[in-house]
């Protein structure tokens, strides 16, 4: 069985991926060739999750387990076939690409025949990928020194509407104010 999908983002209308695989290819085979097509860091973390015709969550298939729940089932995506879930024409499901700022593409079977395909290869496309999140610049920018004015160019204490005179009786407050002297 071979499965067509369309890949599309909410973030460009313009872009799409027609990608062509085999329904007996796992989920990690997916993954992996999105990642490559899309030329997404592939050190990041990813889960597919099928949905329903208005794109509402439901099944979870993961990177890797993480399930500490025995009781429920996990899909792991190296252990879990494309045909396992999709098996008719319009079924979907999303792929969670930015876990930090849940950004995701939007996947639906456009159509499946029962010839044989050897190879995951993309068929369609159009439009610029939307750019994956470098997790290295992020966490640069939040390693600086921390801030002591808000959004509004106030400090901290003139939001809780102290003011330094509010400290000048103070005998602990003076007494460290004085150690700046040394």
């Amino acid at each position: 069985m071979t499965i067509r999908l369309r890949i599309i983002s909410g973030e460009d209308e313009n872009f799409y991926r027609d990608i062509e695989i085999s329904g007996s290819e796992t989920f990690l085979t997916l993954h992996n060739f999105i990642q490559q097509l899309l030329k997404f860091d592939e050190g990041q973390m990813a889960s597919f999750f099928m949905t329903d015709e208005e794109w509402q969550k439901n099944e979870e298939i993961t990177l890797m387990d993480m399930n500490m729940d025995e009781n429920s089932e996990t899909f792991i995506m190296s252990e879990t076939t494309i045909n396992h879930f999709i098996k008719d024409k319009k079924q979907r499901l999303l792929y969670l690409f930015d876990f930090f700022n849940d950004r995701n593409l939007f996947i639906e079977a456009y159509e499946i025949n029962n010839n044989t395909s050897t190879e995951t290869k993309c068929i369609g496309e159009q439009g610029e990928a939307p750019e994956q999140l470098d997790m290295s610049s992020i966490l640069a920018d939040s390693m600086g020194e921390p801030s002591q004015e808000t959004d509004l160019g106030l400090s901290a204490d003139e939001l809780l509407g102290y003011s330094d005179s509010d400290f000048d009786d103070d005998p602990m407050i003076s007494y460290t104010d004085d150690l700046e002297d040394f």
